[in-house]
């Protein structure tokens, strides 16, 4: 290396803010967030905006915990990414996964289980389509906040949020673990 092209180590550390860097976890506790904040909010309009956020973490987590795992581990002598297979193996149980040939750093993820084929069908309807709608199906808020504006056809909102929750973390830490 010249010296023209030689890297003051110290200078670009300098330049750093470690703090702004999440931690890996970061979107667990994002999705943990938005849960906490729509399982106590009664307000319908403010649930159904909690919920595409907590929609749209969930989402994220699934798309980023799949990008890590493609180029989680770096090969010490040659410098290359390369995937962690144990990490694509439990996560392609709960979703399909997949790498464009062409562009091997865009990996997207869809739902494979029912309960992430019902997440991601939500998810896209409130982002692509258009806003949630949300409808109260007795008094006990936000437990009886339901999708859908039909009595009778709607799907429990809640439980759909806190099994999808209860999913996330237990993938975080089985791969991590």
């Amino acid at each position: 290396m010249s010296s023209a092209e030689a890297v003051d180590l110290n200078d670009w550390f300098s330049k750093w803010d470690i703090e702004a860097i999440p931690d890996l976890d970061d979107k667990v506790k994002e999705c943990e967030f938005f849960f906490d904040a729509l399982s106590t909010e009664t307000d319908r309009n403010k649930f159904r905006w909690l919920v595409s956020a907590f929609l749209n973490a969930a989402y994220s987590f699934f798309e980023s915990t799949a990008l890590t795992a493609y180029y989680r581990f770096t090969d010490t002598e040659s410098g290359e990414l390369y995937e962690d297979q144990k990490g694509l193996e439990i996560l392609k149980k709960h979703v399909k996964v997949f790498q464009k040939p062409s562009d091997p750093m865009f990996v997207t993820t869809a739902g494979l289980t029912p309960l992430t084929k019902q997440l991601y069908e939500f998810r896209k309807k409130s982002t692509h389509h258009f806003p949630l709608s949300i409808m109260a199906t007795g008094t006990t808020l936000p437990e009886d906040f339901h999708f859908g504006s039909m009595q009778d056809q709607g799907v429990p909102v809640m439980p759909l949020c806190r099994d999808s929750l209860a999913l996330i973390r237990a993938i975080y830490t089985e791969i991590n673990d």
